[in-house]
């Protein structure tokens, strides 16, 4: 991430905008109210955590700063019967661990429809223990370390808690004991509503398994969080499908496809997700102002160009 946003201020330079107009800093949250007191500073948007996102707005808000926020999620993933199942169970596995299931946008809760939840779990549990786990520079490894120590030591802490308040572990469940900061590929079912499992952004490759019985519960469920940045749902009955598109709490929906970011399109959440949008034309005009302009045209002016 930190890469990508240098990378967009090395493009803005080459495209000739003036030096300064656009910055990229990769500091921490303590030095955020100093810079955004600045009157140099007109705007500004961040990609990180829920915390962080609150100290950027208070900041802003206090000098009504426009602000661009990509926190967290906990992004639903719901499969329906009339879903192909070998193509939803697959993909629910590389959704859950993109980016080594560090990423806002990773699948975290999948939410199956009762009838072909066994079916699914099966699929989607062996998907998850037959990960190749190794070094992420190696072509063939699936599944790599986390980030820190500390990363996989709140994860771990979290599923502590969440087995703790009734949960059931189907695989997974612990780091491993091997060099880097890898925690097992885990799946997690019956989890409680006051676990941080059901609606907390798990960082981590720990998948959150729910079972519903019908389209009412899963986007009753699907909502029941604070967050609402993307949801995949899988299903290929049109009704259904615009159930999902209409009734989703979320800044962006995907009908049988993992949640992904594109830059042809807006990008963003709702909720504790934040506001704003990034990609996209959405993206580029979060900062910029319309100015209105309102000529009056003389008589006289009216008579020479008529």
């Amino acid at each position: 991430m930190p890469q990508c946003a240098l990378a967009i201020e090395e493009i803005l330079l080459t495209a000739g905008f003036p030096k300064g107009v656009f910055q990229t800093l990769l500091i921490g949250s303590q030095k955020v109210d100093r810079i955004l007191n600045d009157p140099r500073i007109v705007a500004a948007t961040l990609t990180g955590s829920e915390k962080a996102g609150i100290e950027v707005g208070i900041g802003a808000a206090k000098r009504i700063k426009k602000v661009v926020l990509e926190l967290g999620g906990s992004d639903p993933f719901i499969v329906m019967p009339s879903a192909n199942l070998d193509e939803a169970a697959a993909t629910a596995v590389k959704a859950r661990i993109v980016n080594n299931g560090q990423s806002c946008i990773a699948a975290k809760r999948f939410i199956v429809a009762e009838s072909i939840a066994d079916q699914f779990e099966r699929k989607f549990v062996s998907k998850m223990e037959a990960l190749t786990l190794g070094d992420p520079f190696d072509e063939n490894t699936e599944l790599g370390p986390m980030a820190t120590k500390e990363g996989v030591s709140e994860l771990d802490a979290d599923v502590r808690k969440t087995v703790a308040a009734g949960a059931r572990v189907l695989t997974g469940g612990k780091p491993l004991e091997c060099p880097g900061n890898f925690y097992a590929p885990t799946v997690l079912a019956n989890i409680p509503r006051n676990s941080p499992a059901y609606g907390e952004e798990l960082f981590g490759p720990v998948a959150s398994l729910f079972r519903v019985k019908d389209i009412d519960d899963a986007i009753k469920l699907a909502n029941d969080t604070r967050f609402g940045l993307g949801a995949s749902a899988w299903t290929n009955d049109p009704h259904e499908r615009e159930r999902f598109i209409n009734d989703l709490d979320a800044g962006m929906v995907f009908i049988n496809k993992m949640v992904a970011s594109d830059p042809r399109l807006p990008f963003g959440g709702i909720k504790q997700s934040g506001h704003g949008r990034e990609l996209g034309p959405y993206g580029i005009r979060e900062f910029t102002n319309a100015k209105t302009v309102w000529v009056e045209a003389g008589k006289e002016a009216m008579k020479t160009h008529s």
